[in-house]
């Protein structure tokens, strides 16, 4: 039993460590527009660290 209860929790651990996985998405201003407003809609919550980050990535990239 205690054997078990280890593994599973040396599971558990190895899960919650993993690296997100990211995507690079290519999107038109318009439609990144349309993604950043229909975020709004939702609860910010859950929605604003998202929003944050189009927003930054959008700066950056006006920038260059």
């Amino acid at each position: 039993m205690k054997k078990l209860l280890l593994i599973a929790a040396i599971g558990l651990l190895s899960f919650t460590t993993q690296e997100p996985k990211t995507y690079t998405l290519t999107l038109t201003a318009e439609e990144t527009q349309v993604v950043f407003s229909a975020l709004g809609e939702l609860p910010a919550k859950a929605t604003e660290g998202i929003r944050a980050k189009i927003a930054q990535q959008v700066q950056e990239q006006n920038k260059k």
